[in-house]
């Protein structure tokens, strides 16, 4: 793992890298050594950007749906029922880029697209940049539903906790 890469952000070449471990059905572990990041930024980065691709259409995703005994009724309380859990899609590497079962798979299909994610990430990366969304009177009117409980001692916690309308975050009062 080198260190001049592990406290930066991801680049298109490392989203890169990512998918063609996922086709290859490296592990995450495997992809984040050889990017030089810790496994845990790789898994985030793959459930993050991941898009659902073909939605299942049967009532519950149960594995036991082709063996149903009971007419492929689906319920969670079936005593035969059984969530499906796909080790590619789920675990490792995390989407079904280069699954070897795509055509046949019925269930949820996930793909990851490095120029999605990129765009993603710099859409963030601007849109965090350009500051809160208010008009002056906006603005105004936060101040002076905060500014009178301020001065009778309340916290900010409790502040929001009773008037839940103002629509902002601890942290941002």
């Amino acid at each position: 793992m080198t260190s001049l890469n592990s406290f930066s952000h991801l680049t298109l070449e490392d989203r890169r890298i990512i998918l063609t471990g996922i086709t290859n059905g490296s592990t995450k572990t495997a992809i984040a050594e050889t990017i030089g990041k810790d496994k845990s930024t790789v898994c985030k980065e793959i459930k993050s950007h991941r898009k659902l691709t073909y939605r299942c259409s049967m009532p519950l995703e149960c594995s036991n749906y082709k063996k149903c005994p009971f007419g492929r009724e689906c319920k969670t309380d079936c005593i035969i029922y059984s969530p499906f859990h796909c080790k590619r899609r789920d675990r490792s590497p995390g989407a079904c880029n280069g699954c070897t079962n795509w055509r046949h798979c019925r269930f949820n299909k996930y793909k990851y697209s490095p120029e999605d994610a990129w765009n993603d990430y710099r859409y963030t990366l601007v849109d965090s940049g350009q500051g809160v969304n208010l008009t002056v009177k906006q603005a105004k009117d936060i101040a002076d539903v905060i500014a009178p409980l301020l001065k009778q001692g309340l916290s900010p916690y409790q502040i929001l906790a009773s008037h839940p309308e103002l629509g902002i975050s601890e942290k941002t009062l």
